[in-house]
């Protein structure tokens, strides 16, 4: 079973398009990691953990806490 789970480790940045005063909208760009679990070839779960410009060691710590349970469900071991 575990030669068929994945973890996929992206870099990316998340687009959010606001309402400014005058009517029009305002985007802002995100960057982050995007863990993604895959089984069998099929996503099953993909979490998506701001980074910021500046990562605060709360960042950091929800990456490996993250990156952690995704290699333990990887391994089977959760």
């Amino acid at each position: 079973m575990n030669d068929q789970r994945q973890v996929l480790v992206r870099a990316e940045s998340r687009r959010v398009a606001v309402p400014d005063v005058e009517g029009g909208l305002e985007t802002f760009s995100y960057p982050g990691v995007t863990l993604t679990r895959v089984s069998a070839g099929s996503p099953r779960d993909e979490i998506w953990l701001p980074m910021g410009e500046l990562p605060t060691e709360d960042d950091d710590e929800a990456f490996i806490t993250a990156l952690r349970d995704a290699y333990l469900w990887r391994s089977g071991l959760n």
